[in-house]
């Protein structure tokens, strides 16, 4: 019973205190779903009506005034003795520079007249001519200038304009404009479309404004406010008045223009930008079918409701004293009800919050049921007193035990050297030793309790991975107690872990979680790898060098029988008749010569001797002619694309072996393309990163930096992965047979010029190919590709040719390894020469008999030497007369850089010409330190020939 009393008085204080607060706010702000409306509505609505009135009766106001004015010019334009005399005073200015003044003075008065009606109405009233003069105005000092508002003006004179109402700003400060054309009319009274001139006025807005005051209450209450707005949103007036300039300043004119430039009529409470609320009322005022002004009626909120908040302090205070009178009432009436029950309690919380020595008493006057269920909980209370006391010496000791256990385990865990971690069944971490922690890049302790796969498992394998252990848990997969995975660290990133697994079960053989033990072995597998992709890198540098060894010398010998071949053609070809039927066969061997001379320029550049003669190359005027050249042989329906960067900067390079790359690439490019498809060919100049560089399909890469390309994108078949690793290949084609030296080549003028070479290709998806060459900045002493320059080799260091060797000779001991060998010279003068004695040098005996046949041809007088040492012999002998030298770099005994220095030490200024199958250019631009050398490349032809003897200078400069 005494408790049923306690709730209804707790209750009766909760709804007194509810009700109390219910009742202030529905006298305040009114329940609308009762119909009930608040003293806050009603004031609202209030404010919002007089608003709207103010607006109302503003926007009326200047819809009359605006009749006024216009009624009043229409009746003055309209003026048949007004219409006559300005008709006749523009005819008369047409005519004579001087206007009567009469006329004008007759005008102008008719403005003044009409400015003094409404002196509050008309700033001044003037009479424009077309050409923007004033021929009459309420203001005299006018009379004879151009008219201010130009812009206004040519709308007024605009043909069916018969009136223009507009706005301009005059000193900083915004007018009103108002026009009316004065048209000449037929004796019928129409109008015949003339119009000799115009009427303006001008009126300051703000007078039209300040002929209505806002309503009483509105006007006078502080930081209220009427404003006029332009249709570009300008402020016209404004009550209390503001400068116009002020507009984009004050939060309350911003927001009032803003909101009347959309030309819309309504009430609504706006929040300005610095937290003001204020209720605004906004009107249109037509002016045209599609011009009109807007006003804008504002009070502050605040001050608005000042009255209403007064009342509502007075509410709320009068109805906390109720309540509080009530809860008063409440506590003075349950306090002798709940009193004992409360002590009784706060003795059970005690005992909870562990004093067991806590007991209640049934004080004086308190109903017989507590005083016996306080009884009863103090005999309870001593009971489990005496149990806990017992059970804390029995918990102490065996926790002792316990720390004592865990401690030693807690040792032999962090003696580990691997990572040993338990997992519970939800993936989170319920112990890991020192070594883990240590690992993931934490503390001691700091894993624990965190989730293994949200925060150490990377995000693109948490998904699986968590699956995989989700279903461990619940036995439906067999545990893999040796695998590797990744893991996430906090210091060293990811990290490659081996684990050896075992599964935790309870007492039931059910699985509670999986202890772990994992090794790093992310150093361990990288090491691996790098030292598979090095003896893989090792296998393909060997192959490629012994393919290019291989390449060299067959090509180098090839040289020579083609040299021996090509020649004696040559020659057979000026000896017999030109009539005669065996010239096409002749010419057939030649040209079949030449091929194979391509043939072995293309193994020299594969092998990396091929002849690099470096000049100043425009890539882009390269490219342009070599694309322009192949455009003939591209199939049917396919189109070409050229894309070049503009000022390109100029490449040191070989111009031929650059054009056998364009060549050789959009060759490529038209065969993969087929019928219809889209070649293009592009160069830019760009930086290059390593990450970007390391894709490069050569061996050596080169350093990051500034490179030129050159890039050919076809739209064709494209290749698969493997087709693309063997894109660069020796004789490799998916064409037909016979056919896959061309990539090769380019591979090899690439590796030679220092560059890189990057490929995209993907089936269906066509193929990019990028040629990378770096930009460096001109060594001095080049020149243009089409000026005649040095020839320069550049060969990768890493091969060490017969030429190499016989330069490094050079430069140290110049060791000269001599063998005996049988030398024969042969001095031989064809019948009436007149020119110089040539010494021929050359290991190969049908090479030195045509070459002395072609300059026998060209009328030179030869010998002929076998070999360095013979050489040397002979030009000792006939130093004075032998003019030329033409010699082999490669031979036995002594090679053709050792045998020319000592030619060079008997006589300085001798000519020198190397030949070779290989280049060495390099080599003989260094020969004898100041003196060049020439070259000519075998197989060479009496052309080649003639041009290098004709080049020849005796005294080379550096």
């Amino acid at each position: 019973m005494n408790g049923i009393r306690e709730r209804v008085i707790a209750y009766f204080g909760v709804l007194s205190f509810l009700g109390c607060a219910a009742l202030l706010l529905v006298l305040i702000y009114g329940a609308p779903w009762l119909g009930i409306e608040g003293i806050h509505g009603l004031k609202e609505a209030e404010i919002v009506r007089a608003l709207e009135n103010a607006a109302d009766q503003k926007k009326q106001s200047i819809l009359t005034w605006l009749a006024s004015r216009r009624t009043e010019l229409a009746v003055l334009a309209d003026s048949s003795d007004f219409v006559g005399a300005t008709a006749a005073l523009v005819d008369q200015q047409a005519a004579s520079s001087a206007p009567p003044q009469d006329q004008v003075q007759f005008l102008s008065q008719h403005l003044i007249t009409l400015k003094h009606t409404g002196s509050d109405a008309y700033d001044s009233v003037a009479l424009i001519a077309p050409g923007g003069k004033v021929i009459a105005a309420s203001e005299p000092d006018q009379v004879g200038s151009n008219y201010r508002y130009r812009e206004f003006l040519n709308a007024a004179f605009t043909v069916g304009a018969t009136e223009q109402i507009g706005t301009a700003w005059r000193d900083g400060h915004p007018v009103i404009l108002i026009s009316r054309q004065v048209a000449i009319r037929d004796r019928a009274g129409r109008e015949t479309g003339e119009v000799p001139a115009v009427l303006v006025s001008v009126t300051r807005p703000q007078q039209g404004l300040e002929s209505l005051a806002l309503l009483p209450g509105i006007a006078d209450a502080e930081g209220n406010q009427m404003i006029l707005v332009g249709a570009q949103g300008e402020l016209l007036a404004s009550i209390p008045e503001r400068k116009p300039e002020q507009a984009a300043q004050d939060p309350l004119l911003a927001t009032l223009a803003r909101q009347a430039m959309t030309m819309t009529e309504s009430a609504r409470l706006e929040t300005l930008e610095d937290g003001r609320r204020i209720l605004a009322a906004y009107r249109y005022v037509p002016l045209g079918v599609a011009q009109g002004w807007g006003i804008a009626v504002a009070m502050d909120q605040e001050k608005a409701f000042t009255p209403l908040v007064s009342t509502k302090a007075r509410a709320v205070l009068f109805g906390m004293t109720m309540i509080a009178l009530a809860l008063v009432l409440v506590g003075w009436g349950g306090g002798r009800v709940a009193g004992p029950i409360r002590e009784l309690r706060n003795t059970v919380l005690a005992l909870e919050r562990g004093n067991l020595s806590a007991r209640t008493e049934a004080k004086y006057g308190a109903p017989q049921e507590i005083a016996d269920l306080a009884a009863a909980f103090n005999s309870m209370a001593t009971r489990i007193e005496d149990s806990h006391q017992d059970l804390e010496r029995k918990v102490a000791d065996r926790t002792k035990e316990l720390r004592l256990e865990k401690e030693n385990a807690r040792r032999y865990l962090d003696l580990a050297g691997a990572m040993l971690m338990l997992l519970g069944s939800d993936g989170c971490i319920r112990m890991i030793n020192r070594a883990g922690a240590q690992l993931l890049g934490m503390s001691e302790g700091e894993p624990l309790g965190l989730n293994w796969f949200d925060n150490f498992v990377p995000h693109e394998r948490k998904h699986e991975v968590r699956e995989v252990f989700d279903a461990l848990m619940r036995g439906e997969q067999q545990l893999l107690e040796f695998y590797e995975n990744h893991i996430l660290t906090r210091d060293k990133g990811e990290r490659l872990i081996s684990w050896h697994n075992i599964l935790m079960r309870d007492e039931d053989g059910t699985i509670q979680g999986v202890l772990c033990s994992g090794e790093d072995v992310t150093q361990k597998r990288q090491a691996d790898l790098e030292r598979g992709e090095l003896e893989r890198q090792l296998l393909h540098t060997q192959k490629l060098e012994s393919l290019g060894v291989l390449a060299g010398g067959i090509a180098h010998d090839f040289n020579n029988l083609l040299m021996a071949i090509g020649g004696n053609v040559e020659l057979v070809r000026h000896v017999i008749e030109p009539d005669s039927p065996a010239i096409k066969y002749l010419e057939n061997a030649h040209q079949a010569t030449k091929r194979a001379g391509d043939l072995t320029r293309q193994m020299l550049a594969y092998s990396g001797k091929g002849g690099y003669s470096v000049k100043l190359v425009d890539l882009n005027r390269l490219v342009g002619e070599n694309v322009d050249l192949m455009k003939a042989s591209m199939r049917k329906g396919a189109t070409f694309a050229v894309q070049l960067q503009p000022e390109l900067p100029l490449l040191e390079a070989d111009p031929g072996q650059m054009q056998q790359i364009i060549v050789n690439l959009v060759t490529n490019a038209i065969e993969a393309a087929g019928e219809g498809g889209t070649i293009t060919v592009a160069t830019s100049v760009a930086e290059f990163g390593a990450t970007q560089l390391a894709k490069s399909r050569l061996e050596q890469k080169p350093q990051p930096g500034t490179f030129l390309t050159i890039q050919v994108v076809d739209d064709g078949c494209g290749m698969d992965r493997a087709t693309c690793e063997r894109m660069f290949d020796p004789f490799f084609s998916t064409k037909f047979t016979g056919r896959g030296l061309g990539l090769s080549a380019v591979q090899g003028i690439v590796r030679g010029h220092k560059g890189a070479i990057l490929v995209e290709s993907a089936p269906k998806a066509g193929t990019r190919v990028q040629v990378l060459f770096p930009a460096s900045a001109p060594k001095s002493g080049l020149q243009p590709a089409d000026q005649v320059v040095h020839a320069v080799q550049d060969r990768p260091a890493a091969r060490e040719t017969a030429l190499e060797r016989a330069l490094a000779k050079q430069e140290s001991a110049k060791e000269v390894v001599a063998a005996g060998g049988a030398a024969s010279a042969e001095g031989e003068e064809p019948e009436g020469a007149a020119r110089e004695m040539v010494l021929i040098v050359d290991d190969e005996e049908m090479v030195r008999l045509v070459c002395r046949a072609m300059l026998r041809g060209l009328g030179y007088r030869t010998m002929v030497a076998s070999d360095g040492p013979e050489a040397v012999a002979l030009f000792r002998e006939h130093a004075d007369e032998i003019g030329v030298v033409i010699m082999d770099l490669s031979m036995p005994q002594m090679d053709g850089m050792t045998a020319a220095e000592h030619l060079r030490g008997i006589r300085p200024d001798v000519r020198i010409v190397l030949s070779s199958g290989f280049s060495a250019a390099e080599e003989a631009r260094r020969l004898s330190g100041h003196h060049g050398a020439q070259f000519i490349q075998k197989p060479y032809d009496l052309v080649s020939l003639k041009q290098v003897l004709g080049q020849a200078d005796p005294d080379p400069s550096p």
